[in-house]
């Protein structure tokens, strides 16, 4: 495998939830790279058609097309390596190239999938952002030094440059119970596991258009003035694996002592999971809940 991509790689990065800021699955070119590299190109940069799982750790990939359609719906499929924690997120990257001389970095998506039981894992990815490009799924290693736990591959999405589909997302939505989206880490209480800091919410059941507030301090990382912001996580099967699409204008500032409080109301009935965090260096960082309005 090509050291370079293995060492890009590595700012994929793993916890109770990874996640980019915005709705990874509607990107635009402009919002990527100029810069593109051939298949050959991409493939002596560590990203070949058929995914490349030398630092996959003996697990397994499974990928059924190198080609689809903007918004079709592909499913990876495969075993993670053995001693895998049970629950890890496994999170999709994107190669975004700096020229054509290898520089570059990856760009993580908004397209997870949650490890089972006997280690096998099933990810859904709807792709906007048309062209040929590489593309990472693992997590990286919580030691001083982080490892690449992953495999990488290319992709081709055709059509043309479109908007995302009018349905939530570009995912096609399924409804999880209170019991598998604390499996995926959306607990009652709050999940602060990946967020470091604390956090509390007022109730994690109300009636629709009622208000919830959640408030906590930050970890030392999470500055003063930091802007949290509220997404909710769109599920794409029973297994866990999904999307995160922002509640738009549902947000709040850490304050100068380190707390943070926010207010919020829910108009649309039923059980989701949320994550209230911000982007720092191309990582999510923060908290995870589920709540119901009736």
């Amino acid at each position: 495998m090509n050291q370079r991509a293995r060492q890009l790689a590595i700012s994929i990065t793993a916890g109770a939830m990874v996640l980019a800021p915005v709705l990874a699955l509607a990107p635009s070119a402009s919002a990527d790279t100029t810069v593109t590299l051939t298949s050959q190109q991409l493939t002596q940069e560590g990203f070949p058609k058929k995914p490349n799982v030398a630092a996959w750790g003996g697990g397994t990939a499974s990928l059924p097309t190198h080609s689809a359609a903007q918004w079709a719906d592909v499913i990876i499929t495969g075993k993670a390596p053995a001693g895998t924690p049970v629950g890890q997120i496994l999170t999709m990257s994107r190669y975004v190239p700096a020229d054509t001389k290898g520089d570059g970095a990856m760009k993580p998506l908004n397209i997870t999938a949650v490890v089972q039981k006997n280690l096998t894992y099933s990810m859904h990815f709807q792709l906007g952002l048309t062209g040929t490009y590489g593309y990472a799924v693992g997590y990286a290693t919580s030691s001083w030094s982080p490892e690449f736990i992953g495999f990488q591959f290319q992709f081709t999405t055709t059509g043309a440059p479109a908007s995302a589909p009018a349905s939530t997302g570009s995912s096609k939505a399924v409804q999880l119970s209170s019991k598998q989206l604390s499996k995926a880490g959306f607990t009652k209480t709050v999940n602060v596991v990946g967020w470091g800091g604390t956090a509390k919410i007022s109730s994690s059941k109300v009636a629709a258009g009622a208000p919830v507030t959640i408030s906590g301090t930050a970890p030392a990382y999470v500055k003063p003035g930091s802007v949290l912001s509220l997404e909710r996580f769109v599920p794409t099967d029973k297994l866990g694996s999904g999307s995160m699409e922002a509640v738009p204008g549902v947000q709040t500032l850490v304050a100068a002592d380190g707390t943070f409080s926010l207010t919020f109301e829910i108009n649309t009935p039923g059980l989701y999971g949320y994550t209230l965090g911000v982007a720092q260096n191309e990582e999510w960082i923060g908290m995870e809940f589920q709540l119901t309005t009736t």
